[in-house]
């Protein structure tokens, strides 16, 4: 029997948490181990039990959660963070994604997309919808911020394409077309990449590029 993909349920409103939970137990392979109203009570109950993946709530009592996402990023860093939220707010999204969120839902989304996402974090390490990528991408390129130190690694010519292709904010559909193969090659060739440079995310990969470089390159040729 395939293993289960167990997850955490974090809202301050409980009608919202066993809505949540009540849909996904429609579905096979997932399974909720446990629910919280804020982020000290996760905090307490992911000691004794880590979830794969959690939809955490940001605006919350005690603990919200961006205070929760960090301390799982230092804490537990195998347990994926699926932010369900109200918020749109681009500078949120990216100081989140820094800390070390692996992906943006709006609670307006429909379960299937959910459900896809949890999938999606699991199998690639990351899930953003196109608007959050872009604006990501957008800010992270204005950004004047201190760029993080990366270990140095050799990478290919072709996960430096398609790196490039990710900082001109293609996605990976567009990024496919571009170079001519396939969507699954090109998410291949992204979890190494992410695996390579050390990164949890799309933002970590751009990151990446900035400090090396990598993205200052605006024109593009594909390797033949």
């Amino acid at each position: 029997m395939k293993k289960k993909i167990k997850i955490a349920v974090v809202d301050d409103h409980q009608l919202i948490r066993q809505g949540i939970i009540s849909l996904i137990k429609e579905f096979e392979g997932l399974e909720v181990i446990y629910e919280a109203e804020n982020g000290e009570v996760l905090c307490n109950l992911i000691k004794k039990k880590e979830p794969d993946v959690i939809l955490l709530d940001i605006a919350m009592p005690v603990m919200d959660g961006i205070k929760a996402t960090e301390y799982l990023n230092q804490n537990h860093p195998n347990v994926k963070i699926l932010i369900l939220t109200n918020h749109n707010d681009e500078q949120m999204i990216i100081h989140l994604i820094q800390s070390g969120a692996h992906g943006f839902l709006l609670k307006d989304t429909g379960i299937e997309t959910i459900v896809d996402s949890i999938h999606s974090v699991i199998k690639l390490g990351h899930c953003f919808n196109d608007h959050v990528s872009k604006e990501m991408l957008k800010i992270l390129k204005n950004s004047q911020k201190i760029i993080p130190y990366f270990k140095k690694v050799i990478l290919s010519e072709r996960e430096i394409e398609i790196i490039k292709l990710i900082c001109m904010e293609q996605t990976n559909r567009e990024i496919a077309d571009t170079l001519c193969i396939s969507v699954r090659t090109v998410d291949w060739h992204r979890e190494n990449i992410l695996k390579k440079v050390d990164a949890k995310n799309t933002a970590g990969i751009v990151m990446y590029a900035m400090n090396h470089r990598l993205s200052d390159d605006t024109k593009f040729r594909p390797i033949l």
